[in-house]
């Protein structure tokens, strides 16, 4: 994981990449996850590696909470990959052999995995099974149970 995380663009780089629609996405989201206070204390893990695409919305659901808990722990280094160009790897979290995203790998010291988060939160997942639930999770009205799966995982 190590030569992945060091081949991933710095999480801030990667989003100025994306077209000016979804930056302003991406702020619309980043602004409902502000809203979100997060626990006390500090977060164990220090590193991530997100594989993601700027065509795939709950992407950018994930991308906004990630920028949020990585502007308030300033050491949390973020790194991201695209989908496309990792698909054999994704392949093999998948119950299905389909590379699915987006996909956050938390990495311990040793930049060995420690957790995962793909797609949605657990905690979602039967929610965002129905159109409507999909729809406002992408419209980051389920910001809180992200935030709190992925402070779960870098703790």
């Amino acid at each position: 994981m190590k030569e992945l995380f060091l081949k991933g663009k710095p999480l801030p780089e990667y989003l100025k990449l994306g077209e000016e629609g979804i930056q302003r996405k991406v702020d619309r989201l980043y602004e409902r996850a502000k809203e979100i206070e997060l626990p006390p204390g500090e977060i164990k893990y220090k590193k991530g590696l997100l594989f993601t695409e700027f065509w795939c919305p709950d992407c950018l659901v994930l991308a906004a909470a990630l920028k949020y808990i990585q502007e308030t722990f300033p050491d949390l280094e973020i790194r991201v990959l695209g989908r496309d160009n990792h698909l054999e790897i994704l392949s093999h979290y998948s119950a299905d052999g389909k590379p699915r995203i987006p996909f956050f790998v938390v990495l311990d010291k040793e930049n060995k995995e420690n957790s995962y988060l793909s797609e949605v939160p657990s905690s979602l997942q039967d929610i965002v099974k129905e159109d409507i639930g999909h729809r406002d999770y992408r419209a980051g009205k389920y910001m809180r149970p992200l935030i709190d799966d992925l402070w779960n995982l870098l703790s």
